[in-house]
């Protein structure tokens, strides 16, 4: 199962944020009237048995009526799930509350109550949404029909400041977030805490090895560096012994020259440790280079 189906699965078992904000969500995503003899039926259409149950208990719950399940098998693999209300009384009730509902006549999102508009990103992700396992990335998207639906869905997530952009696809647009903190603030949001956690984890790993390999970068390039200056000063050593300038150094100088020569790759400080007397990094490094100096004046 994807890290998409577990987030959608988790909020699936979450009691409703706002019953009605999630009733005219879904008339609104998957909803269709299937007209009788007798007036019409509300039918909600869904390819997974998880979703369909969730909208069953739903309506059961509000009216207190057990609406019919069907179950359909478009081929071999595809299974079409179907909720469908017909009970005349109720289809219109649903049907006059999506009419009246924020989405309907949405112009405004401040006139949205908050619960609504959770309601609404919660199921808008559900049925048009995905988002991408942590581990490959960060990306959140939901899919818009048409420049209405486009409009509160992005203002319905820049209500809690998720700063969603919009790519426009010709047949559909696609609103997204790429921000793994905003994407977590919107898990949050719908209340998918166990995904918010998981993808937390999987962020915190990731910091965690980018600082090792940040520190092993530095180690290696400290290493490089290192060794870089030892072997320049072994070359200086070398070629002040083998000129007149040598006999004239004094007897701390000398004893540098023998133990880098020696220890090519040990540190200044490790140098330091084994004169005698004990000798300090900075007056090491003076005096190796000042083994440099007289090589480039030779």
């Amino acid at each position: 199962m994807s890290f998409s189906q577990r987030c959608k699965k988790e909020v699936l078992k979450k009691d409703p944020i706002s019953v009605t904000g999630e009733i005219i969500s879904l008339m609104h995503f998957i909803g269709s009237i299937r007209i009788n003899m007798g007036g019409y039926n509300i039918k909600f259409e869904t390819e997974s048995n998880s979703y369909a149950r969730y909208i069953y208990n739903l309506i059961k719950d509000l009216y207190d009526y057990s609406p019919t399940f069907e179950i359909y098998d478009k081929s071999e693999r595809d299974r079409v799930f179907i909720v469908l209300v017909e009970d005349n009384k109720i289809s219109e009730e649903l049907v006059d509350t999506k009419n009246n509902g924020f989405i309907d006549n949405f112009s405004d999102i401040e006139e949205v109550s908050l619960d609504d508009i959770k309601s609404f990103l919660k199921i808008a992700f559900i049925y048009k949404g995905s988002i991408n396992d942590p581990q490959r990335g960060y990306n959140l998207e939901i899919i818009a029909r048409e420049k209405h639906e486009l409009k509160l869905i992005k203002d319905s997530m820049n209500t809690f400041d998720l700063n969603a952009k919009v790519n426009d696809r010709g047949d559909y647009y696609i609103v997204y977030i790429k921000d793994s903190d905003k994407i977590s603030d919107f898990l949050a949001i719908i209340g998918a805490n166990r995904s918010l956690f998981e993808l937390e984890n999987v962020r915190a790993m990731k910091s965690i090895r980018n600082n090792i390999n940040r520190q092993t970068n530095f180690d290696k390039a400290n290493i490089d560096r290192t060794v870089k200056a030892s072997l320049k000063q072994v070359d200086a050593i070398k070629e002040v012994i083998n000129s007149d300038k040598y006999d004239s150094l004094s007897n701390d100088m000398k004893e540098i020259a023998s133990i880098r020569l020696e220890n090519p790759y040990i540190s200044i400080e490790e140098i330091g440790e084994m004169m005698d007397p004990v000798m300090s990094k900075a007056k090491v490094n003076y005096r190796l280079q000042k083994f440099i100096k007289i090589a480039e004046d030779l």
